[in-house]
């Protein structure tokens, strides 16, 4: 019995060094990309676009497709992707009635939203590193025209451990209102963007025995509550606020962080208890 015991002792010790061996150390650095096209939209006369079936009032410039891999961390069939336009505008179709008609009017003011793509390098548990550029030209437009009212962006992100190649390439939607607030008032004539989702900001993933998470939720402020009076949002609603008559940029903030590692002395006792839980089971058969 000594040696058989004696024999599992020095089993269960190396089987634990090696598992403790075998735990990958997260890996220190990526390099990221992470881009969006805006992929759906409404408007405030109730009508709907995309880039293949176009809402009038609504104009998209510079179209794109971009492909991805996991939608949401759930894996997609190869070759998936989603169409749309880095820039979409408004403010030069109005009411020419009778009847529910449209025109457009040349060189009128246009309001229009924007994306572009980043790269760089981001470090694990480090500090947060710039993501996707979004942009407004935020302009008094006609009264009576066709307005954005709310969109879809689908976001992907590019991962790979700097100097390797690239993981499987996520993606999320973005769910978003948009408000053309009324000029005149200085306290609440700045426009305003309202993410609907965002829990879709965060993802967890696994790498070679280690668990990540890469975030952007921290991108978003809390709209101020006389924004939210005006516009009859809830408490807690996050997302941005853009100056009038002014181009607006906003970087989105994007970080990774690894997720704690079992101790390898916890390993270690965990083998021994179930060493001595062999134990005292044959002790109990003899």
């Amino acid at each position: 019995m000594k040696r058989l015991l004696s024999s599992l002792l020095g089993t269960v010790v190396l089987t634990a060094l090696m598992v403790v061996n075998a735990l990958a150390a997260p890996i220190p650095a990526w390099d990221y990309t992470v881009d969006g096209i805006f992929v759906s939209w409404k408007t405030t006369v109730g009508t709907s676009g995309t880039l293949d079936t176009p809402a009038q009032g609504i104009t998209g410039f510079e179209p794109e497709e971009l492909f991805y891999n996991l939608d949401g961390g759930v894996p997609v069939p190869p070759g998936t992707s989603a169409k749309g336009y880095r820039h979409i505008a408004w403010g030069d179709y109005v009411w020419s009635g009778p009847g529910p008609v449209y025109s457009q009017i040349p060189g009128a003011n246009l309001s229009s939203i924007g994306i572009n793509a980043r790269s760089g390098t981001m470090i694990t548990d480090g500090p947060t590193s710039l993501g996707m550029e979004l942009y407004h030209y935020n302009q008094p437009i006609l009264s009576g025209s066709i307005q954005l009212k709310s969109g879809v962006v689908r976001s992907v992100l590019t991962l790979a451990p700097s100097g390797n190649p690239p993981l499987p390439v996520f993606s999320t939607k973005l769910d978003f209102l948009f408000f053309e607030t009324p000029n005149g008032n200085v306290n609440t004539e700045s426009d305003v963007f309202v993410l609907l989702n965002p829990e879709v900001t965060e993802e967890t993933f696994h790498f070679y025995g280690v668990d990540y998470v890469f975030s952007f939720g921290g991108s978003f402020g809390l709209i101020p509550e006389t924004y939210r009076a005006l516009l009859n949002l809830p408490v807690g609603s996050v997302g941005w606020i853009t100056s009038e008559n002014a181009y607006n940029a906003f970087d989105t903030l994007i970080s990774i962080r690894a997720l704690p590692t079992p101790e390898p002395t916890s390993i270690i006792l965990m083998g021994l208890g179930l060493l001595g839980l062999f134990g005292l089971r044959r002790r109990s058969q003899a």
